[in-house]
């Protein structure tokens, strides 16, 4: 009998990875390789700079057998919606889990079943805490400034009933693997900054608030600094209008997370906070960051000032690179919120908005400015790519002081990608490529996918044309000071009620992008809801999900096909493979679906200047068979949500 039920639920798997129907325990048929020429391709067009003696084939290179079928376990009763009455489950990257229990279906190592891996920032084992208990082995101390617990002294040793009374006691003394708890109170003037560095992500030092006490920072000139250390954390403390909230700088792993910075005092310098001077591998999760800017100048001169962070220096060369900024709350910047002037930064899961909220002189929209919510910017166009732009909410971009109008994201660099990210009611396009006279800076080469824009280029301020818009690309002046924009792939993406246009290119050439498979305000795409005016706060007011009959559903197209040909084998080589990245150890790489298969596989390793994309299943495929991100049905859909079929 249960060689029959195992039977059944083979011949029910549907055309996406492993959707089984779910009795006792799920186990489903593993794909080979699809094929054919789908898409809007044309053969012999591409150049993308493959070189001529590499041999493509890799038929036999890993010599691994895999095994398709999977047995999970005790998970019968979890699925994600039925079918004929049986309850399917839908399990993206098969490791056991069904889409509706796991909160990362695109990364085998994050689900219930795992234990929480101290320091990567993420939600190992689905329970909606962040490295949670992770605490070094070394030794436990307490800073009490109101003697909460017994009298405090820095003479103390630093025990719950004999407690330090200041930070600076414990800067002074923590080592590798050693934690302070600091109590409920007002901390004025005092410093997080570590003489030592931690050891490992198993050995950090560790600053936290004491059981969820409440813990102020306030009116210090840095409320955080950290300078040439590595493997601190910060962990659940509030800061108030500190000048200086956050500075890291020529530091690595650093983690701060379940953290609040607001400044209601206004800016006193250009940055809140700041990660800076080369530092690598550092994570900014889960915190709330509000409120730094300001206008300034005068009659004739006003100006946009200060910015929530940084990553990076645009006018210099800083390689403060592999930082990782994840489900954050961001509102509230004064020329920018979150400015990014380096490498391979990951931005995910994070929302931000920034409509009219300080004092300015505009009084004909009540005396209220704001401005750009994301800028990439760079004065060096080859030393600030390769940054990753997902799964973000970016809205009510506000007017600044200093012009008519601001995008949601401005991007004025190369070879970032942007993709399943939601762009609404930004007071001009959600998104906007340029190239600026000066800086010399270029936006070419971005890979700009699988985004929703929603209701922007509604301008406060009557405003030329080309800003009302879903998406801008831009050269201000059609001159050699201005970098001609080129190799923009623009592809799945859903433009609804867009002001005037879908995307606008003002002097640079569409014909030299790759612009398809985009809903370009066709008609109703089929959202779930937006019967409501979405408020700022507010980012549940909207479902942007398609419905079961949207045309946007199989719509798009595949993102790129490959070159080689491979039998069992982990090795392809692609067209471009620019569109995914294999995580760069900040993050876990793309999961990706080949045509006409079952299943998606994980990349474990990307060379770019070869195209060869390397990934942790054996697989089998043609010679030309296209590839996306994970999809349901026969095509990847338009928009940021994959609907499940």
């Amino acid at each position: 009998m249960e060689d029959e039920i195992m039977q059944l639920k083979r011949e029910r798997c549907f055309n996406y990875f492993f959707i089984c129907v779910l009795f006792i325990a799920i186990g489903c048929g593993g794909g080979g390789g699809g094929g054919g020429d789908g898409g809007d391709g044309d053969e012999g067009e591409y150049d993308g700079g493959v070189q001529e003696d590499i041999d493509y084939s890799t038929e036999g290179e890993t010599g691994i057998e895999v095994d398709a079928g999977f047995e999970v376990g005790d998970i019968a009763e979890i699925g994600d919606f039925e079918i004929d009455g049986q309850t399917v489950c839908i399990d993206i990257d098969r490791d056991g889990y069904c889409r509706s229990d796991d909160c990362d279906d695109e990364n085998k190592t994050i689900n219930l079943g795992m234990g929480e891996v101290c320091g990567n920032a993420f939600d190992d084992n689905c329970n909606g805490k962040v490295d949670e208990d992770c605490y070094g082995d070394g030794n436990t101390y307490f800073v009490d400034k109101d003697s909460i617990g017994g009298t405090c002294s820095d003479s103390n040793p630093g025990t719950i009933d004999r407690p330090w009374c200041t930070i600076a006691k414990a800067n002074s003394t923590l080592g590798g693997g050693d934690t302070v708890f600091i109590r409920a109170g007002v901390y004025e003037g005092e410093t997080i900054q570590p003489s030592n560095s931690g050891n490992s992500d198993s050995s950090r030092i560790t600053y936290a608030s004491y059981e969820g006490e409440e813990v102020v920072f306030t009116h210090s000139v840095y409320c955080i600094r950290i300078q040439s250390k590595s493997y601190i954390t910060i962990r659940g403390l509030k800061f108030i209008d500190c000048e200086r909230n956050l500075y890291i700088s020529s530091s690595d792993h650093i983690n701060v997370g379940y953290c609040s910075f607001d400044n209601p005092g206004g800016p006193v310098t250009w940055a809140g906070s700041r990660i800076y001077s080369n530092s690598t591998y550092n994570k900014i999760y889960n915190n709330v960051f509000s409120r730094y800017g300001n206008e300034s100048g005068g009659d004739g001169n006003w100006d946009d000032n200060a910015c929530i962070l940084d990553i990076g220096n645009d006018n210099e060369v800083d390689e403060s690179d592999y930082n990782l900024v994840v489900g954050n709350t961001f509102y509230y910047g004064g020329h920018h919120i979150l400015g990014v002037y380096s490498n391979y930064n990951v931005v995910r899961n994070n929302t931000f908005h920034n409509e009219e909220w300080y004092p300015c002189h505009r009084e004909s929209i009540g005396g209220m400015c704001g401005n750009r919510n994301v800028i990439l910017n760079t004065s060096y166009p080859d030393k600030n790519i390769g940054n990753i732009i997902e799964n973000n909410m970016i809205t009510f971009s506000g007017v600044p002081p200093d012009n008519n109008t601001s995008t949601g994201l401005s991007v004025r660099t190369q070879f970032n990608i942007i993709r399943r990210n939601i762009f609404y009611y930004n007071d001009s396009s959600g998104v906007g490529l340029s190239a600026d006279g000066g800086n010399y800076n270029d936006a070419s080469n971005n890979y700009v996918y699988n985004n929703t824009f929603y209701h922007n280029g509604y301008t406060l301020f009557e405003d030329w044309n080309p800003t009302k818009s879903g998406m801008l690309l831009a050269r201000w002046v059609d001159d050699s000071q201005h970098n001609p924009m080129t190799g923009v792939a623009i592809k799945n993406n859903i433009f609804y009620d867009n002001n005037l246009y879908a995307i606008y290119f003002y002097y640079v050439d569409r014909t030299q992008q790759y612009v398809e498979g985009n809903w370009e305000e066709e008609g109703d795409p089929g959202f779930v809801d937006i019967s409501k005016t979405p408020e700022p706060f507010d980012f549940s007011s909207l479902n942007l999900h398609l419905n079961a009959t949207s045309p946007c559903i199989n719509n798009g197209v595949f993102l790129t096909r490959t070159l080689n040909s491979g039998e069992e084998s982990n090795v392809l080589m692609v067209e471009d493979a620019n569109y995914f990245t294999d995580g760069n150890g900040v993050v876990e790489g793309d999961m990706i679906q080949f045509e006409g298969s079952d299943m998606a596989v994980t990349i474990t390793e990307i060379d770019y200047s070869t195209g060869r994309i390397t990934i942790d299943t054996p697989m089998t495929w043609s010679q030309r068979t296209w590839i996306a991100l994970p999809y349901f049905g026969t095509a990847p859909d338009q928009g940021a949500y994959e609907v499940e079929q």
